[in-house]
């Protein structure tokens, strides 16, 4: 009785092989058909613990892409915001010093109310936009 089983068992091992024909179809059979078959094996334990390091190699590599790829939008994001504040810093400066320059060049400087009128700076006035100006001056072009 054991050696019938045994040798049941036995074709149970055999290879399986496949081979594609000459019109593309895969065939797989336990006999070889040409020279061109190729072995298909089955998985034995140490190919399942091959194939689970592979595994967790692959998903280590693909969790330190996925860091890098965040820690580069992040580097890209600061980047973009310190370069929107450079460029609003310069423009604040520009106004500031063009503004400096009108309060120093012109003998009168008006500016405009809230109906649309020209409204002209006393000395009092013009001296506290003076002053104002070149604070704004020196807060912006550092």
């Amino acid at each position: 009785m054991f050696f019938a089983c045994t040798a049941l068992a036995l074709p149970a091992h055999a290879e399986v092989y496949k081979w594609v024909d000459g019109s593309g179809k895969v065939h797989y059979s336990d006999q070889p058909p040409t020279v061109d078959a190729q072995t298909v094996r089955g998985s034995s334990a140490a190919e399942a613990a091959i194939t689970e390091q592979a595994s967790q190699a692959l998903n280590a590599r693909e969790q330190d892409y996925q860091k890098r790829m965040k820690e580069s939008a992040e580097a890209q994001a600061k980047a973009d915001k310190e370069a929107e504040q450079a460029r609003i810093k310069r423009e604040n400066c520009d106004k500031a010093r063009n503004n400096l320059t009108t309060l120093q060049n012109k003998p009168r400087v008006y500016s405009t109310d809230t109906a649309g009128q020209r409204v002209y700076l006393d000395d009092q006035a013009r001296a506290e936009a003076l002053a104002s100006s070149q604070k704004a001056v020196s807060e912006n072009c550092k």
